[in-house]
């Protein structure tokens, strides 16, 4: 990364840390509860509030894992981690759609919490387990966020161009021939990759966009929480690190240096 990129990626994972503090602390506090397999934390109401902190954690252990990964080489890893960004900012944006919009929910939202919350196992012998889970398609989704956020744009087209991001990442994650092939140099397979490395730097290429969507789906959170202050703030780090296509705008970075944003 470049000084101005880790400076805007520092002071965006500073923001989004101090800001689900504070969204966790405007939800009920998860409790102690017995399980099939021993005591745990869990949410008592399950409620959406709470699946939006909740994808806001996953969404900054995601970055900061993608980062940790392409520092030390590990593009192939990496690019599963911007797959994960990819899931979890679409389901809160899922999630937060009928609340920001005001209208009524789909009953893929009920299914949605319903999944989510669920224990993984029913059996305290976890090879008894006879748990299933019946998930939301990815397609609906896609579908629900394209319809809700398209902001004048054609809907089909948004569903396109979201399902061949999340394909392609995909590949990431099951190992697809094409992109474990990347780390081949001609003479054997490169794992983990040296800075310059072709396949590595195109993936870093990408990350800040992944940082910026990170912000904007964490500010989504926190605008369906109810907190407009945080939201306004996130938006505006966003705007002030990241242009439209979530490239740093290296100028302002370097001007405003690290500070705390919230």
């Amino acid at each position: 990364m470049s000084s101005a990129e880790s400076l805007a990626f520092n002071r965006s994972v500073l923001a989004m840390r101090s800001a689900i503090d504070r969204m966790t602390a405007s939800v009920p506090k998860p409790v102690v509860v017995q399980t099939v397999v021993g005591p745990n934390y869990r949410y008592l109401e399950a409620d959406v509030g709470q699946a939006l902190v909740l994808k806001s954690v996953r969404i900054l252990s995601a970055l900061l894992a993608g980062r940790t990964l392409l520092e030390a080489g590990f593009f192939l890893d990496a690019g599963a981690s911007m797959r994960i960004l990819d899931e979890a900012g679409s389901d809160i944006l899922f999630l937060a759609g009928p609340i920001i919009f005001r209208t009524a929910p789909e009953k893929s939202h009920e299914q949605y919490l319903k999944e989510f919350f669920q224990e993984e196992f029913d059996h305290s012998d976890p090879l008894k387990s006879t748990q299933k889970r019946h998930r939301v398609n990815r397609g609906k989704i896609r579908a629900y966020v394209a319809r809700t956020y398209q902001g004048g744009m054609n809907v089909s087209d948004i569903v396109s161009v979201t399902e061949t991001i999340d394909s392609t990442f995909s590949g990431y994650v099951h190992g697809a021939a094409v992109h474990t092939l990347d780390a081949y140099d001609g003479r054997g397979f490169r794992v983990p990759m040296a800075k310059g490395d072709h396949p590595l730097e195109t993936i870093r290429d990408q990350f800040s966009q992944y940082t910026s969507r990170a912000l904007s789906a964490i500010a989504t959170a926190a605008k369906a929480l109810g907190d407009e202050d945080l939201f306004s703030n996130l938006y505006q780090l966003d705007r002030e690190l990241y242009d439209e296509y979530g490239s740093v705008h290296s100028d302002a970075v370097a001007r405003s240096g690290p500070r705390s944003d919230l």
